[in-house]
Formats: structure tokens, sequence, C-alpha cells
């Protein structure tokens, strides 16, 4: 099945006071950019078609290009109103699409989970699918000099968002019908509607707000802000090992001179088994030991760099990216200072942001006592919506 969005951008922008709205750029992104990553990074899209103001379409063109998004197929000039706009694009898609999704760019947050949702209520016993939210306010009509008219029943009304869904050549039959009798609506349901089509309704979501004034893009960069917050995880990692001779002294990847090294069953690089920990914390996925036990002789005197960059491959497959790394080292001999910088190199090669600090034990415990070293590390992680 073929399913096609096109995402109307050739508004006026009256209200906005400019008609170069969807070009208004929030962290770096221009508005229209962003409804166009979620569809281009939702596997049950096909391909996007943009309609929009005729001196606009070579700026959105090279947007496009430097955004790196595949599935856009054609840039479209757009009409005088919405409806004729939506046409223009109807009228150039391939026609073998089989369901088409008609999203307004000024509704920049819209979500893969939306998508999916009104793509799982078409069936072949419907003409279309439009997502809604219920109205919190009391609502009323008023008639002329704002005299009240009265009080409507909001528990039967609903607020409507794009992207609606529609069979193809149903909407297509609609909107020929809609010219023959010079016939404009506000959205594309009521064309189908109008014409005896079925549609139904699914919840949409409170996040997938429409830009019209510019007081708008602040409740944008409120949710913006609140989804960066909610996608954060904090991992703690924790490890300690034994001093003795005859072994090599690694730590951060670093081989450093001194009498004694760690002992363990792989390098006993303190510092790194306890980055790998905090970044497993971090995606909820246990302890080093879960993963790369002692009792596998795979990893009899293994560098935990390979560990660690095995750790990174884990991670990313549960769409976990490590944002920054705070690591301590405690350790009363040798002086390690002097190694910092090589240790933060050999961690920044593989992609990590780290700060790492060396303190002494003031002479207490087993650190103190020279008997071993520790080291502890937190790990900051994000969710990435990448694909």
């Amino acid at each position: 099945m073929k399913r096609s969005v096109i995402v109307v951008a050739a508004g006026a922008g009256k209200r906005f006071g400019s008609p170069d709205k969807v070009l208004v750029e929030i962290n770096n992104k221009p508005l229209f950019m962003f409804p166009l990553q979620t569809f281009e990074n939702t596997q049950f899209i096909d391909d996007i078609w943009i309609v929009t103001r005729k001196e606009a379409i070579e700026r959105i063109k090279e947007i496009i290009q430097s955004f790196k998004i595949q599935k856009v197929k054609g840039i479209i000039e757009g009409g005088t109103e919405r409806q004729d706009s939506v046409y223009n694009a109807l009228k150039v898609l391939h026609k073998d699409t089989d369901v088409v999704l008609i999203h307004d760019a000024a509704r920049p947050l819209i979500s893969k989970e939306l998508i999916e949702r009104i793509i799982d209520a078409m069936n072949p016993e419907i003409d279309g699918v439009i997502p809604v939210v219920e109205l919190t306010d009391t609502i009323k009509w008023i008639k002329q000099k704002n005299i009240i008219g009265g009080t409507l029943n909001r528990n039967i009304l609903r607020a409507v968002q794009t992207p609606q869904a529609f069979w193809f050549k149903r909407l297509f039959q609609a909107y020929e019908k809609a010219y023959e009798e010079g016939i404009y609506g506000t959205d594309d349901a009521f064309l189908v509607e109008r014409y005896g089509g079925k549609v139904i309704a699914v919840k949409g979501d409170e996040k997938n707000i429409k830009i019209t004034i510019k007081q708008d893009l602040e409740k944008m960069k409120s949710f913006l802000q609140y989804d960066e917050m909610s996608s954060l995880r904090i991992g703690i990692g924790y490890d300690s090992h034994r001093l003795v001779f005859g072994k090599k002294l690694i730590i951060g990847g670093v081989e450093i001179p001194y009498e004694k090294g760690l002992e363990g069953y792989s390098d006993a690089d303190v510092l790194i088994h306890a980055i790998i920990d905090a970044i497993l914390g971090s995606a909820g996925l246990d302890d080093i030991g879960r993963h790369f036990p002692d009792t596998d002789s795979q990893y009899k005197d293994i560098s935990s760099f390979i560990l660690l960059k095995r750790t990174l491959e884990l991670v990313k497959k549960q769409k976990i990216k490590p944002v920054w790394v705070d690591c301590t080292i405690f350790a009363e001999k040798p002086k390690l200072s002097p190694y910092i910088s090589a240790m933060k190199e050999n961690l920044h090669k593989i992609g990590l942001n780290v700060n790492i600090k060396a303190k002494t034990n003031e002479g207490m415990g087993f650190i103190g006592r020279g008997e071993g070293i520790a080291a502890q590390a937190i790990c900051l992680s994000s969710i990435t919506l990448d694909p």
C-alpha cells in the first residue's frame, strides 16, 4: 500500500504577520522542517509533497537538501486558498497512491505515534480519518453586537487537527465535485463529508498545536524543552581494583609507569569500567558483569576499550546516546594528573565527551594505604529519535 503526504506550506500568514511563517527558525531549524523530518522517519510514509508560495520554492528546496530529506518527491506552487493548494498537489500525486495524508506545515510538533494511529485506523469501510482533541472550555455562540446566543454542548464537540488521511481516489473525487459547485471548505474532511463520505475520528495530540500567531512559538518552545528534559537519563558507575606486582597499570586506556598494576580478569582499567557501568545505567541495562562476565574466557585480558565500544553499540540499539560523562579517579599513588589529557583524548576518539578528575584519599582506607585504585562516573544520556 502506497501512502503519500501533502505538506501545506503556502499560507499568507496574515495573523502571524509574515508569509514566511514556515521558514521561521526554532533551535536552528525552519518550522516546516519539524513535521518533514517526522514524516521522513516514519516507515509507513512513502513520499512527501510540499505545497508552498512560488517565491519560497527555491529556498525550501535548498533547506530540504541541507537537511538531507529523501522522501520529498516534489515542491508544488500553491494557490490562492488552502483548498487550491491541496488540489494543486492532488493533481500531481502518483496515480498509484492509495492513501494520502494532508498536513499543515504550521503544525510542527506532529508525532510518529499520531501518524501511525491515523494510518492504523484507515480501512475500506470508511473514507477518511481525522485526529481530534476534546474541548476543555465552555463554548458559546455569539450573535450580532456580541450578544450571547447560547451555550453549545462541548461533550459532542471536538477540535480538529492534521494530518487528515483519506483514500486518495475518494478525496480527489470530492475535490473535483467541490470545484464543479464552487464549494470551499475549512478542511479536507468537510469536502469528503459533504459528498457522502464517512470520516471517523481518532485521538489527537495536545502537543500538535498550530502556529497561528507569534506567541504560539513560545508554546512550541515550551513543549520542545519539556521533551528534551523528559528524554534525559542519568547513570552512575563505580569500580575498584587491587594493586598488585607483575601487572601493567592501565587507566583510561593509558599505560602508566608504576611498580604495580591493577588486578582483574580483563586489563582492569578501573576508569573505563566505571564509565561502562554509568552508560549502561543510563540505558537501564544493568551492569558490566552481566554483559561481559568474568566467567567467559573471551574477556580474559581483553582491552576495556573494546568493551566500551561494544557498550556504545549496545546502547545505540536502545536509542540511547551518551551526552556527557564526568569521572573521578581515586588513587594515592602514582600521580595521575600528567596522564589525564591522554585519557580524555582516547575517549574523545570514540565519540565520548568526558571530564576526568584525579584525587587522593588523604591516606585513608584501602586507597590511602596504596592497596587499590577506584573510579566513579556519572553519565548523562538522551533518548535519540534517529531512525
